[in-house]
């Protein structure tokens, strides 16, 4: 009998297998650690994001035409006040390149051929689902960290070391990952006027303890162009004239990552000139931009009190708050001998994840930790106003609609490609029921 080599075909058939309609993979790469992206409503259906765009309409204003006098209220009549955010897709993609070299190696074991396969591809898989983490919590500029006020610095040949202002960022950042730099949150990249010669790091080496990053020079000059509080983002992952806002595919200054919670609930009231899916939110900044609260001059227990009282005046009535690891610990210190624990269950997936039992005026939520929540900032989320949105599962592997396109022969090299992708968006129908805290630790 001839031998029977592993080729592509065969290929395919493990990825389909380990990958197409299992949820377990989503369980263990797309939701483990990642607690806000677990529990977010999804809708993944081929018509979560289907057509131009998706709107989302909100009323912000109820009917006015009351009086305690007839003909004023008939004279001052006004409709409900309603607007709709018209949320476009955004895209993100994942490569994965699998050698022939490796495929034909562990032909002869059908268990170590699926571990290699299977660990190439569960590699993929998590840092896609971990930048949609990442981005669940952005504005929108796809912003990783910025530098501190330190220039940067050599260290050896072309091998250079930045340090991030605030070291909790570190957390957004992984060795071979390729760097820019933008004078601004969302500004053009570095050089600006040279879209198609960036300057550009390779990560070589990351310090999470002190949140350093050692880069080695791709392009430009990295070392005497980046300053002290620009903003570091992945290549590709922000215009590189930069954004100026919110659109679809391929308009001039549109943001590429997902809008975020920050992008719906801003550090600030919008402005005049606000635009916002195409919705200016400054005519009521509460219901359509959401809640602010700084609570940066209370005990962190203080202000996470007082900012849940604002809330509920507000109406309000938010069933989770999201701290970053800091601020959680903080928290638990605080309250010392109250601390109650509750346990916080995802039914799809079939995870869970510990929090602290809070109480508010309306009742008790769950604090918890997302090691992508930004430092010192809380955010009191209704969790059945917000929504993932996306074309398919996200993310998934990418077959463009033909049977047996999981895995595609690299034209090139010796090398079986398979691509991963996420077609998708975040959406809030109630921005104004979300609140935003900034705390003092």
């Amino acid at each position: 009998m001839a031998a029977q080599y592993a080729t592509s075909a065969s290929s395919i058939s493990v990825l389909k297998e380990l990958y197409i309609d299992d949820t377990s993979f989503m369980k263990d790469l797309v939701y483990a650690k990642n607690p806000s992206y677990a529990l977010i409503p999804k809708d993944e259906s081929t018509d979560g994001l289907a057509g131009k765009y998706i709107p989302c309409p909100i009323q912000f204003g109820d009917p006015q035409g009351r009086s305690h006098t007839f003909a004023n209220a008939q004279g001052n009549q006004t409709p409900n006040q309603y607007d709709s955010f018209f949320v476009y897709i955004i895209q993100d993609y994942q490569l994965v390149t699998i050698t022939n070299l490796l495929i034909e190696q562990t032909r002869s074991n059908a268990g170590s051929f699926v571990d290699e396969m299977k660990r190439e591809m569960d590699g993929g898989i998590k840092n896609l689902s971990n930048n949609m983490a990442f981005e669940q919590f952005g504005s929108g500029t796809a912003t990783r960290g910025f530098l501190n006020s330190a220039a940067v610095t050599l260290v050896s040949g072309s091998t250079y070391q930045l340090v991030l202002s605030n070291p909790q960022q570190i957390v957004n950042f992984e060795v071979g990952m390729t760097i820019q730099a933008s004078a601004t949150d969302g500004g053009a990249v570095i050089p600006t006027g040279s879209p198609s010669t960036p300057d550009l790091g390779s990560i070589t080496a990351v310090d999470r303890a002190y949140g350093t990053i050692q880069f080695t020079e791709l392009q430009g000059a990295p070392h005497t162009d980046w300053l002290a509080g620009y903003a570091i983002t992945v290549q590709g992952d922000i215009p590189p004239a930069g954004g100026s806002g919110f659109g679809p595919i391929g308009q001039t200054g549109s943001y590429l990552a997902a809008s975020g919670f920050l992008a719906w609930i801003p550090s600030s009231s919008p402005s005049n000139a606000d635009s916002f899916w195409g919705v200016n939110r400054s005519s009521d900044p509460t219901r359509l931009a959401g809640l602010r609260f700084d609570a940066s001059s209370y005990t962190i227990e203080e202000g996470v009190v007082n900012a849940l009282g604002f809330a509920n005046r507000e109406g309000a009535d938010p069933d989770v708050m999201v701290l970053n690891f800091n601020s959680y610990t903080a928290l638990e210190n605080a309250l010392g001998a109250k601390v109650q624990y509750v346990d916080i269950k995802h039914e799809e997936a079939d995870v869970a994840f510990e929090g602290i039992r809070f109480h508010s005026a309306y009742g008790y939520l769950t604090v918890y930790a997302d090691r992508n929540a930004t430092a010192q900032n809380g955010l009191c989320l209704t969790m059945d106003t917000w929504k993932l949105r996306s074309l398919d599962k996200a993310p998934h592997i990418l077959t463009y609609g033909l049977e047996g396109l999981e895995g595609l022969r690299v034209g090139n090299s010796d090398a079986l490609e398979v691509r991963v992708g996420a077609y998708y968006n975040y959406t809030c129908n109630a921005p104004g029921w979300n609140l935003r805290i900034s705390l003092s630790a």
